[in-house]
């Protein structure tokens, strides 16, 4: 079966859905997106999505309303109506969700006036293979030198977090932990890090100013609120990589793992070398 994609309000097949050479999140990284999982066709955490994706777009200065089509194309079913066109109403999927400022032929110069593009495509989650993580853990390698472009918002300069990964994988590693030149952990290319340390759950901290700190990712807010609900205070403070090297249990964070134990880093087993018990008691739940 032809996947198929949304686009602009149009749901289409994969082919003949296209944008313009001159969309500025082709040519400038000007855009937006978010990633969520949906189980037996309902998203998960979907709310959480879309404020974060406001907030992003009211950081970049899109135009006030754009993404109001959007929203109510969601309310309208849009996502579950493409959830069904691609087969995967019964199934566990990935939803990503692109914006852009939309096509503009003016240069680099910010436009006074766009119309956004919007594209959301659907495809299965390997179970199995997410499942594995979550038993298994995940093995990382510290990557210096660079980090994400804007940390607090998930914007499509992406290209630190894909060289990341690109070389973390090089390395041996499935994930790449970007650390600072004082050492300090921000995040992994594609998840939020948490350490358990002393009794205490550590998770560095998000900033008031999107191009410092970390993302707020959607996952990494569930845990926060589900072990502060379980009595488990966590603190947002700087991690340094001392902190992982010497921590009890360490796990990342993201909308398609929840939840997975950090089990190695740079080649060094991460506390047991498994799955701690904070780990477990999100797993649980989440």
């Amino acid at each position: 079966m032809k996947r198929r994609v949304y686009i602009n309000g149009r749901v289409l097949p994969e082919n003949k859905a296209t944008v313009s050479v001159f969309d500025r999140g082709l040519n400038y990284g000007d855009g937006l997106f978010e990633t969520m999982k949906a189980v037996d066709g309902r998203v998960e955490f979907l709310r959480d999505h879309l404020s974060r994706l406001k907030k992003g777009a009211r950081f970049l200065a899109f135009p006030a309303g754009s993404l109001k089509a959007l929203e109510l194309d969601i309310k309208d079913g849009a996502l579950e109506k493409l959830l069904k066109a691609n087969g995967l109403t019964q199934k566990t999927a990935c939803l990503r969700i692109t914006v852009t400022r939309g096509a503009d032929c003016d240069g680099g110069h910010l436009p006074k006036k766009t119309v956004p593009t919007v594209i959301i495509v659907a495809r299965p989650i390997d179970t199995d293979a997410v499942e594995r993580l979550r038993t298994d853990g995940v093995s990382a390698a510290v990557i210096k030198g660079y980090g994400p472009a804007i940390p607090g918002v998930k914007s499509l300069n992406y290209l630190p977090s894909v060289l990341g990964k690109a070389e973390a994988v090089r390395r041996g590693a499935l994930e790449g932990i970007f650390a600072a030149k004082d050492s300090s952990v921000r995040e992994g290319t594609s998840s939020n890090i948490f350490v358990v340390s002393g009794g205490a759950v550590l998770t560095p901290p998000v900033s008031s100013d999107p191009a410092e700190g970390v993302l707020p990712g959607v996952m990494r807010q569930a845990v926060i609120r589900l072990l502060g609900k379980k009595g488990v205070a966590v603190r947002e403070a700087p991690v340094f990589l001392k902190d992982l090297r010497s921590c009890a249990e360490a796990f990342l964070t993201n909308s398609v793992w929840g939840a997975a134990p950090l089990t190695v880093i740079d080649g060094k087993k991460v506390g047991s070398g498994g799955p701690g018990d904070i780990v477990r008691l999100i797993q649980s739940v989440l």
